[in-house]
């Protein structure tokens, strides 16, 4: 059993490695897989929403039901942070090492295969997980809640998934269910290598380039798109765009630049002046090794719509929601926001980035956020402060701030460089 408190996104997703090196070797099983536990034709799972991220309740073996990212882009389970009062009892465990996106070193995780998994109505055998001994991800810091992990592909290869964002709910289906289209959907053709699903898009850049790219389906990254600029050199960086912490990945932080779109297009699907973000190539080294693909579509493209993903039937199904005409926004303040209290309204400056608004009055990392707007942050909830923080250029934010012992009133202007 491990009883622990890793403390703890990315939200860019992860590229997950083979183990490094292996204190002994494994026993082989048979592949882990997933199942109805009736003979129900449907399993609905309600889920949060936080981020741009889908967060459902997952119990592993004996476990109390923990907080699990489904993020597309991930192979294997992997448990990131257990709190004080969680335990986890792990089938035939051994130490090892992995690496993964990120410009960091490789870190030491439990790997344990033959375990079981239980959604609501669904039941997983032999499946194979991970448990980092180092919290490299901060989920709950950035959720603002309690994260324990990330789970994806053995989700997405067992069963169809329709992911309703407006309603929070997904639907499974059995894997040989076909799933009719509705009329105002349409169908692409989903390409699965190895453990993730690609599809085409058009991106049109800011001089009136039009590039078809490769993109990895991507619940796990909370961005609309990132753009590798080493796999194409028609790629390239919009002329207003800003230096930017794109997030972490295993081995570490993703830095890079967030720029402007003119366009993009999945089909008769066309969406305009989106954000786009490029990753330095030493963040994404190992990705672009791994496979021949342009980015990712991540899910501030995905939670436009009323996605299902049939990776039995190499098809994506897409279906616009109220959010498909919403404007691309982004944090214009210069500055991220953690919880080192997940689920209090306890707020600490983190990132700031360099020609910001929020460097140019001040803001160090550490900071702690009192007031905003004459309001107390214990007032605010995380999602609240964040569309603050997203809102539109010029609008003035009176900020409270406290250091160490000194507290600090300065006014922030949201400022768009992209």
């Amino acid at each position: 059993m491990i009883r622990a408190c890793l403390l703890s996104v990315l939200f860019f997703s992860l590229c997950m490695l083979p183990p490094l090196a292996q204190a002994q070797e494994q026993p082989v099983y048979a592949s882990d897989t997933a199942f109805f536990t009736s003979s129900r034709k449907r399993v609905n799972i309600p889920f949060k929403f936080v981020h741009n991220l889908v967060i459902i309740q997952v119990r592993i073996n004996g476990s109390q039901p923990l907080s699990l990212i489904l993020d597309s882009g991930v192979k294997n389970t992997i448990i990131t942070r257990l709190f004080h009062s969680d335990s986890l009892d792990l089938v035939n465990a051994d130490k090892i090492t992995i690496r993964g996106l990120g410009e960091g070193n490789s870190i030491e995780a439990f790997h344990s295969v033959g375990n079981e998994m239980f959604l609501p109505g669904i039941k997983g055998v032999n499946h194979e997980l991970y448990v980092l001994t180092e919290d490299v991800f901060n989920l709950s810091l950035r959720m603002g809640m309690p994260v324990h992990g990330i789970i994806g592909y053995d989700i997405f290869k067992n069963f169809i998934v329709k992911i309703n964002y407006s309603n929070r709910m997904i639907t499974l289906y059995p894997p040989d269910t076909k799933v009719a289209k509705k009329k105002r959907a349409e169908e692409f053709p989903l390409y699965i290598e190895g453990t993730k699903a690609y599809v085409y898009g058009d991106v049109r850049q800011h001089n009136g380039d039009t590039i078809k790219v490769k993109l990895v389906v991507d619940t796990g990254a909370s961005n609309s798109l990132s753009l590798y600029l080493p796999t194409n050199d028609r790629l390239s960086i919009p002329p207003k765009a800003m230096k930017a912490y794109l997030g972490r990945g295993l081995s570490g932080d993703i830095h890079g630049q967030i720029g402007r779109l003119d366009g993009f297009s999945l089909g008769k699907y066309e969406m305009e002046d989106l954000t786009a973000s490029y990753p330095d190539e030493e963040s994404i080294k190992l990705a672009l090794n791994l496979a021949d693909r342009n980015g990712n579509l991540g899910s501030d493209i995905l939670s436009r719509f009323t996605a299902i993903f049939d990776y039995p039937h190499n098809r994506l199904l897409l279906s616009p929601n109220r959010r498909f005409r919403e404007p691309f926004q982004c944090n214009m303040s210069g500055f991220e926001v953690t919880t080192p209290l997940p689920g209090t309204n306890f707020y600490i400056v983190s990132n700031v980035i360099d020609d910001s608004p929020a460097k140019l009055v001040g803001l160090e990392p550490g900071d702690q956020l009192l007031d905003v707007n004459g309001r107390k942050c214990t007032e605010i909830v995380l999602t609240e402060l964040l569309e603050l923080l997203e809102s539109k250029p010029g609008r003035k934010l009176r900020l409270r701030l406290k250091r160490e012992s000194e507290i600090l009133d300065v006014d922030l202007v949201l400022q768009s460089r992209i």
